[in-house]
Formats: C-alpha cells, sequence, structure tokens
C-alpha cells in the first residue's frame, strides 16, 4: 500500500494497523449515532477486543481466515462507503 493511501480497497490485506483503523472508524462512525461517555467507552472497548479476538482467530483456526478477511474487507468497505475514512485520513 502506498502512504498516502491507508485504506486502498483493491490490495485489502488484513495486518495490525488495518485493524487499527477499523476500530477507529467503527467507534467513530457509532459516536455518530450520539453514544457517548461510559457507554461510548464500553461500546468501543467491545468493538476493540471482538475485531482483536477475531483478528487472532484467523492464526488458531485457518479454515476460518477467508471468512474473517470477507467480514472485515465487508467492514472497510462498509466504512469507506460512510465516509469514514476521509475523517480518519484527515487526522492521521
Amino acid at each position: 500500500m502506498e502512504k498516502g493511501n491507508l485504506m486502498d480497497l483493491d490490495r485489502f490485506v488484513l495486518n495490525p494497523a488495518t485493524l487499527l483503523v477499523l476500530i477507529f472508524g467503527l467507534v467513530e462512525y457509532v459516536k455518530g449515532f450520539g453514544l457517548q461517555g461510559n457507554t461510548l467507552r464500553l461500546l468501543s472497548l467491545f468493538i476493540g477486543l471482538s475485531l482483536a479476538v477475531a483478528f487472532k482467530l484467523r492464526e488458531l483456526y485457518p479454515p476460518a481466515s477467508v471468512w474473517i478477511e470477507i467480514v472485515f474487507f465487508g467492514l472497510a468497505a462498509g466504512l469507506a462507503a460512510s465516509g469514514m475514512y476521509d475523517f480518519l485520513k484527515s487526522r492521521l
């Protein structure tokens, strides 16, 4: 991936950096619904924990890796369509 293009969906690679961007994107997306305070904090923890566990399950259970990558790709495409990556790109 080129430096200026953090999430190029044509060359989607699932790695820790992609995972981090997905977590930030999902948390920002949820913020758009008005969640704040401790509720947002708990939901952010749940999002991060869930995605990190799924990420590690790729290594522990290789037959599921294709499906896990499809889900992560779907999340990335959905967030990109909702405009979240423009927000993140301006902040990074």
